[in-house]
């Protein structure tokens, strides 16, 4: 019995260790991003078998087209175990932004989203957003809150 409520413990808290708003991403995972200081990034989490991603994913390239990219960077993470199967998927939706296929889970084990789609606003290695789960014209959404981000 105490076996169970430890190990229930261990699972419910393992969430507690995701990234949220106003918490710093550690310096080894701004490294592998390649972030910049004085730079917003959208970190996108999706993955070929998310059904809302699939759906979501269209208006992230149109996005891409509308963002100032010498202050905004979109970076897709393909959480694909099968990297063959996950760059399939990329060329079928046509993305135009940086994608890394993340199969080890480095990158989303630190980020550790409760859901996905998964979007994080990055600036100056700060988490300032957080759009967790679809979300209907996220690329409007997201155009509104880069407005206040400058």
């Amino acid at each position: 019995m105490l076996k169970k409520v430890l190990l229930i413990g261990a699972l419910l808290s393992l969430n507690l260790m995701a990234l949220d708003i106003g918490d710093s991403v550690p310096t080894n995972t701004i490294k592998i991003l390649k972030m910049k200081k004085n730079r917003v990034y959208i970190v996108d989490f999706f993955a070929s078998w998310c059904h809302s991603c699939e759906k979501e994913l269209p208006l992230l390239v149109k996005l891409q087209d509308k963002i100032d990219k010498s202050k905004v960077e979109l970076i897709g993470i393909d959480v694909d175990e099968n990297i063959a199967e996950g760059k399939k998927f990329q060329k079928k939706l046509g993305l135009n932004f940086r994608v890394i296929n993340d199969s080890k889970s480095k990158i989303i084990g630190v980020f550790d989203p409760i859901g996905m789609p998964s979007v994080y606003l990055v600036k100056n290695g700060k988490i300032v957003g957080t759009i967790i789960g679809a979300k209907p014209h996220i690329d409007t959404h997201l155009l509104k809150i880069l407005k206040v981000l400058k």
